[in-house]
């Protein structure tokens, strides 16, 4: 039987990714490598390349990123089909995804789709919001505060979403960032958040002072941290 791993490989770093995910991937006939549309290359696969063998069978299925949702669930069908083709060829693939493949994971999407008979198998990553507080060295939460993740799109309300937890992650954030600002002004937060863009990869820039930034200044791979403890007294431990 034809079996499909779904692989977090993190948000950067390859030394993160877990011993299980690295057997996987040696024991894969297919790398299945999901790319955005805009770009030549895979980020998840830069991760992930050096833990593959030679002979891996590499194929990219490229994804829109643009908020229309059918032009997204065509994508989704495109390469389902392709996935279906290894399934019916009984060979076992990786799904390798950036983050963790059960959080706002392309991969849920493909498994939906499987046609045919297949063992799948998902092995956890870690996700950019860990992956950011443990380069903050800034707690996500303590004691019994409450989390909230936000992925922020054009009909979210920022402002509701702040009022109904004491922290947050809100993914997602360049298409929006100046509502963000905005709702971090009005709700008397603008000292309580800190933005990470491309974090863990050379060109990292960690923000706490968002006032003055643009969209330009940072990357698609951006989180921003809202504490409303404060983030700023966690700053000494960030190098």
């Amino acid at each position: 039987m034809a079996k499909l791993y779904g692989i977090g490989v993190g948000v950067g770093d390859p030394e993160l990714m877990t011993i299980k995910a690295v057997k996987a991937l040696e024991e894969s006939d297919v790398v299945i490598l999901p790319r955005a549309n805009t770009k030549n290359y895979s980020t998840a696969f830069e991760i992930a390349k050096q833990y593959m063998r030679d002979d891996i069978e590499k194929v990219y299925v490229d994804f829109t990123t643009v908020d229309d949702d059918k032009v997204r669930e065509d994508d989704r069908i495109e390469y389902s089909e392709v996935v279906n083709k290894c399934v019916e060829e009984g060979k076992t693939m990786s799904f390798i995804t950036i983050g963790d493949p059960m959080t706002f994971s392309t991969f849920v999407y493909v498994m939906e789709l499987m046609e045919k008979k297949v063992e799948v198998e998902s092995i956890p990553g870690i996700t950019s919001f860990a992956s950011v507080t443990s380069r903050l060295n800034t707690p996500l939460v303590m004691g019994d505060e409450t989390l909230k993740i936000v992925p922020v799109s054009k009909d979210t309300d920022i402002t509701k979403e702040i009022e109904t937890a004491d922290n947050i992650i809100f993914m997602k954030v360049t298409r929006n960032l100046e509502r963000l600002k905005e709702a971090f002004r009005s709700t008397g937060n603008m000292e309580n958040v800190v933005l990470i863009s491309n974090c863990g990869k050379e060109s990292e820039k960690i923000f706490y002072d968002l006032e003055n930034i643009t969209r330009d200044d940072i990357s698609y791979f951006s989180t921003i941290l809202l504490k409303k403890d404060g983030v700023k007294k966690w700053q000494k431990y960030t190098s």
